[in-house]
């Protein structure tokens, strides 16, 4: 899922007129998920998965459990969305 996907306040029916966010807009709750405690972990894990991806070396003794858990979850969602977008699978 992507931010953009989540809100377009021009679009929401809840939307205050001045094109502000309704009350319940699922773009706050995401902004609070990610300064929360688990938010913060998925993001030292997509930090990590990133740096692994440049090519730094990272020791299992640089992952904490949480962060090694949110990366098993963050590359298995990615490829359930990579097989969602696959052409041909009725979607």
């Amino acid at each position: 899922m992507r931010r953009e996907e989540l809100c377009d306040p021009r679009l929401c029916p809840d939307s205050p007129e001045d094109g502000g966010k309704c009350d319940h807009c699922p773009l706050d709750k995401l902004d609070a998920a990610q300064v929360s405690e688990r938010g913060l972990v998925i993001r030292c894990a997509l930090e990590l998965m990133a740096m692994m991806k440049l090519g730094m070396h990272i020791t299992p003794d640089d992952v904490g459990a949480d962060e090694a858990q949110a990366m098993l979850i963050i590359a298995e969602e990615r490829d359930l969305l990579d097989r969602e977008k696959m052409p041909g699978n009725g979607r």
